[in-house]
């Protein structure tokens, strides 16, 4: 299971890659529309956008979750239930990908709801009362996130459809979109744990090192992120670029603080990691979204090594 899951998902990885570099070359974007069900009169569409920052994106996740399997082959060898284990990661990656590719928010938030449950199956995967707690703040902080982005897609239904994407530039001036926008902020700082949800990211260390290294420092805690990234239009139109420029220097500067009184070993990388998230969040709101993609990228890479190496040390 593990072989198999690494060689597919690098191939997959690599694929992504050499498709982005050629989509950013020749400044390419696809549209994928895909008609689930066609009944009398109504449609129901899947659309699927595939530009370069969604397939670079892609290919850091895949790649990051093949060799975090590779490496949790050794780490939880001792585990009878590994391929269990190997299944939970690939539903979360699964997940990630259905959030990275979608300019619906319908669609988006079935990926954010995979990634809010299958995470909560991976912290309270060590069964014991830490764990449960751990996950149950997890699951509830992230609720809140879920709750705006349903806020959000009621307050789409004015629109002509939840492709948020081709909305974002005309309707920027309007009170809907702002409201809209302020939602989707509200549900990514959530996920992205910034002030004042910041609590559940380093309860979540109760997690294997594996899942710490996957979920909880390269790809959901920056799902928030790509969000707003994928948003630029309406931070920078708005107060809300403000809002959030203050919150996440705040974050920044908490983490960094708290991270100086800590003495386990995975909560003090989990505080790198959310001052690191804020430092993304606060170049995000000051108009730089290519700048804090890229810092997401090299974030996700390094992060997910200094997991792997603490994980070979607590072993």
């Amino acid at each position: 299971m593990c072989s198999i899951s690494f060689i597919n998902l690098i191939s997959i990885s690599l694929t992504c890659f050499l498709l982005s570099l050629y989509y950013l070359l020749n400044n390419m974007v696809y549209f994928i529309e895909w008609e689930v069900v066609s009944l009398n009169s109504m449609s129901i569409v899947m659309t699927f956008l595939f530009d370069w920052m969604s397939l670079l994106f892609m290919s850091f996740v895949l790649m990051i979750a093949s060799l975090v399997i590779f490496y949790s082959k050794e780490y939880m060898e001792s585990d009878e239930n590994i391929n269990r284990f190997i299944m939970l990661v690939l539903m979360f990656v699964l997940s990630m990908m259905l959030l990275i590719i979608s300019p619906n928010l319908v669609s988006i938030l079935l990926g954010w709801d995979g990634l809010g449950l299958v995470s909560y199956c991976l912290v309270i995967y060590f069964q014991n009362i830490k764990s449960y707690n751990a996950g149950m703040l997890t699951a509830l902080s992230n609720r809140i996130g879920d709750v705006a982005l349903l806020l959000a897609i009621a307050w789409m239904l004015n629109y002509g459809s939840w492709n948020y994407i081709f909305y974002l530039e005309v309707m920027q001036n309007e009170f809907s979109m702002l409201m809209i926008g302020s939602l989707v902020m509200l549900a990514a700082m959530t996920k992205s744990a910034q002030i004042p949800f910041s609590s559940w990211l380093p309860a979540a260390m109760a997690a294997p090192t594996p899942v710490s290294a996957l979920v909880h420092s390269s790809t959901l805690v920056t799902a928030g992120v790509y969000l707003l990234i994928r948003f630029n239009i309406v931070l920078s139109t708005s107060w809300l670029g403000q809002l959030l420029l203050l919150l996440s220097g705040l974050t920044m500067f908490m983490a960094g603080l708290g991270a100086n009184f800590e003495f386990d070993l995975k909560k003090i990388i989990a505080l790198s990691t959310l001052s690191q998230l804020g430092l993304m969040m606060s170049i995000l709101s000051m108009g730089f979204y290519k700048l804090a993609m890229f810092h997401l990228l090299t974030h996700a890479l390094f992060k997910a090594l200094l997991f792997m190496c603490a994980g070979a040390i607590i072993h």
